[in-house]
């Protein structure tokens, strides 16, 4: 999306954090189409409905977390660079060591943070800041939001260990599929009659944390749209 009046640091590193994501699908494609695994039975497997999974044969390329890592560092400076900015915009002086952009589970979590880092906002400011706290009574239907997904899994990455990634299986749906896979057709025989192929699809998915088993690159795009899309513009106005 382009902007006509965020300042040139914030565009800056939300076009690194896509770059990342780029380099991601990029990486995670060749590997899928490299078919870096084979077919295993099931754990849930019967002789009397055997059950196939596709398996990874190596370790999977630790440089996939390291690439998420990467995105997911600019596009949590992105808030923290707008924070930085607005108060710049509103003439005053930010402080260089609490300045930030707070993620808060509490509306009184918020309070005392926002007092803190959001010292020199303008207040209309801090209410559209606000709007974007996580809060749990903010999800739908239990989904964890952008903000506490992005927040979350910066912080272990940046602060913990380097994000970890597995394979999950799915038998495909009838519609297509908009991430990085593998697919395959599996063919089972019960006594002496062929059961119709089914469409087993295999993808690469956080191991842990609020996206356990959501797909890689689809979780982080939709942190990136919505940054992008949603809570940018809202903070436009504020640099005219």
């Amino acid at each position: 999306m382009a902007y006509d009046n965020l300042p040139e640091q914030i565009q800056w590193k939300l076009y690194r954090a896509k770059q990342h994501y780029e380099e991601l699908v990029a990486a995670v494609g060749p590997w899928m189409n490299g078919d870096p695994g084979h077919l295993v039975l099931s754990p849930d497997s019967t002789p009397e409905n055997p059950l196939c999974v596709y398996a990874n044969k190596d370790p999977i390329p630790a440089i996939f977390g390291l690439i998420a890592g990467d995105f997911l560092q600019n596009m949590r400076s992105v808030m923290d660079y707008l924070v930085w900015h607005l108060i710049i915009a509103n003439g005053k002086i930010p402080h260089k060591t609490n300045t930030g952009f707070p993620v808060c589970k509490t509306p009184e979590a918020w309070k005392s943070a926002s007092a803190r880092k959001l010292a020199g906002v303008p207040d209309e400011a801090i209410a559209l800041l606000e709007t974007l706290q996580p809060y749990p009574e903010r999800r739908k239907k239990d989904i964890p939001l952008p903000m506490e997904v992005l927040d979350e899994l910066n912080n272990e990455n940046k602060h913990r260990q380097v994000l970890f990634t597995s394979l999950a299986n799915i038998i495909k749906p009838d519609e297509e599929c908009p991430f990085p896979h593998i697919e395959l057709e599996i063919t089972r025989v019960r006594g002496n009659k062929v059961v119709p192929g089914e469409r087993l699809l295999a993808y690469l998915v956080f191991k842990e944390g609020l996206v356990e088993g959501i797909e890689v690159t689809m979780a982080l795009g939709i942190i990136a749209t919505y940054i992008d899309t949603h809570v940018l513009p809202l903070f436009e106005k504020f640099f005219t």
